[in-house]
């Protein structure tokens, strides 16, 4: 009975981690972009930002994923360190998209599809994501 009653419990404590926070540290990070748009020559659409990530957007990853006033999160979820999610976006440029990003303490790296309509023509983009933690924020 003791040993099922371990198994058990080391079973459900395997549950509840694969529902925490990722493992990635707060700080200054340093964020690659490449946007893979039909018809855009290659390397055009890269871009590197950097951004302060609080202990506060740490905790609550859905925080890291990029978005615009005009965008909805939705159907987040985090299982171990890999999060997936669908967003909406309204207004002049309406989108749709779905993505991922994996966690691994002082980087990342993720993808995410667009669907948007533009000019009364469907536009099909792919972002890819690498980032790495550079430091403390200032």
């Amino acid at each position: 009975m003791r040993v099922q009653t371990t198994i058990a419990m080391a079973l459900l404590a395997g549950c509840n981690l694969a529902y925490a926070a990722p493992a990635m540290q707060p700080g200054l990070w340093e964020i690659r972009t490449r946007m893979d748009v039909p018809g855009m020559p290659a390397g055009m659409g890269q871009h590197t930002a950097q951004v302060c990530y609080r202990p506060s957007d740490v905790e609550d990853a859905s925080k890291t994923v990029p978005k615009n006033k005009d965008c909805d999160l939705k159907d987040y979820k985090l299982v171990g360190n890999t999060a997936s999610w669908r967003m909406e976006c309204r207004g002049e440029n309406q989108m749709t998209a779905t993505g991922t990003f994996t966690y691994a303490g002082t980087s990342y790296t993720g993808t995410s599809k667009m669907t948007m309509k533009r000019d009364g023509q469907t536009m099909n983009i792919t972002q890819s994501y690498a980032a790495k933690r550079i430091g403390d924020c200032k």
